[in-house]
């Protein structure tokens, strides 16, 4: 599934360029521009859901309703960006609708990876 999205990459680019429109960086960032930040987001996704694929793979990932959850809630806060790497890649056109639905979903996106990579890194030591 993840590495699927990894042949979106160079249409990455490609997404920076649509979401510009009025979009704002979240507070403290360090990103010079939206799509960098958008671009990041991304990226950083595919790089945790290739983690957990490999913990899964190797059966080193807890066996744990947290993680299960964690990793669902992550799928449902990106989905709408992982859908416009999608349609990019296929050439379809988006509505501004659509656009501005996947520029609110980052931040939310962004903080569903960072708690999954949280308990990743906490993984030895609770789990």
């Amino acid at each position: 599934m993840v590495l699927s999205y990894l042949k979106f990459l160079p249409l990455v680019i490609l997404l920076g360029y649509g979401l510009t429109g009025c979009a704002t960086l979240p507070p403290h960032s360090v990103h010079k521009s939206f799509a960098s930040y958008a671009e990041s987001v991304f990226r950083h996704q595919n790089e945790v859901s290739s983690r957990l694929m490999m913990l899964n793979d190797t059966d080193q990932l807890p066996d744990s309703e947290v993680f299960g959850d964690a990793e669902e809630a992550m799928s449902d806060a990106c989905h709408l960006l992982n859908e416009y790497a999608e349609r990019e890649s296929n050439g379809e056109s988006m509505s501004w609708r659509f656009e501005a639905k996947v520029q609110a979903s980052i931040e939310g996106c962004d903080a569903s990876i960072q708690k999954m990579e949280a308990l990743l890194a906490g993984m030895g030591k609770e789990y």
